[in-house]
């Protein structure tokens, strides 16, 4: 059994002049909240931008005070990188790795000969 919705009203009883001054009063309730969105979404926006700029200044604040401190650290990240990378499952694309040995190999080889 389907029930009905009783915030939905049945427009089958309405008469021809009203029903246009709820499509009216519907589209502009819709652009109502259409605009509201629009300026959240700028007012958002615009803050993380403000953050994204606080965080840059932030960061080149450390990296000019404390700059053996700021290398130690992205060194620490990329060898945390890299151990993740050797423990994670060989699901790599061989191909590309193949493919870019086959070009390395004959300069390398071509090296090593003038050493």
């Amino acid at each position: 059994m389907v029930q009905s919705n009783p915030s939905y009203q049945s427009t089958s009883g309405t008469r021809p002049g009203e029903s246009p001054d709820a499509v009216h009063q519907l589209k502009r309730k819709a652009e109502e909240a259409l605009d509201a969105a629009a300026t959240e979404g700028g007012r958002a926006l615009r803050s993380a931008g403000e953050q994204a700029e606080s965080a840059i200044e932030a960061t080149r604040r450390f990296v000019q005070s404390q700059p053996l401190l700021a290398i130690g650290a992205v060194a620490a990240f990329a060898c945390a990188v890299g151990v993740l990378w050797k423990l994670a499952p060989a699901r790599r694309n061989t191909d590309l790795v193949d493919r870019l040995a086959d070009y390395v190999e004959p300069g390398y080889r071509a090296l090593r000969r003038r050493l």
